[in-house]
């Protein structure tokens, strides 16, 4: 029963226009700026386990800096933009659920919304 209720539930999320939306911004950004990701990622790899010795990592600053260059080029897309605010779209759409889901259960919840 529960399974089935969580099955229903997601779909009714994936029929959304926003994850719908969603879904196609994130083909295009993977076709289009592919190369502009795995730069992102091979840098943001590279500055994780430098940040984990900062002052003692060689060129740290250097590897920061091409991180935080890379990063912005890539966030800077119309597409990967809208990705995003789309994102923050839907989590609002499942946290306001699950507050409200909780209401319906129990008023022992402390009244502080959960997300």
């Amino acid at each position: 029963m529960l399974n089935e209720l969580a099955l229903e539930y997601s779909n009714i999320i994936k029929n959304t226009n926003e994850y719908k939306e969603l879904i196609k911004l994130k083909n295009i950004t993977d076709n289009k700026y592919s190369n502009l990701i795995i730069s992102f990622k091979t840098k943001e790899a590279l500055y994780l386990e430098a940040k984990q010795y900062e002052n003692y990592y060689p060129n740290y600053k250097d590897i920061q800096n091409n991180f935080v260059e890379a990063k912005k080029e890539l966030y800077e897309k119309e597409e990967v933009k809208e990705y995003f605010k789309l994102e923050r779209a839907i989590q609002k759409m499942l946290d306001e659920d699950i507050n409200d889901l909780k209401d319906s259960i129990s008023n022992k919840f402390k009244t502080n919304k959960l997300f």
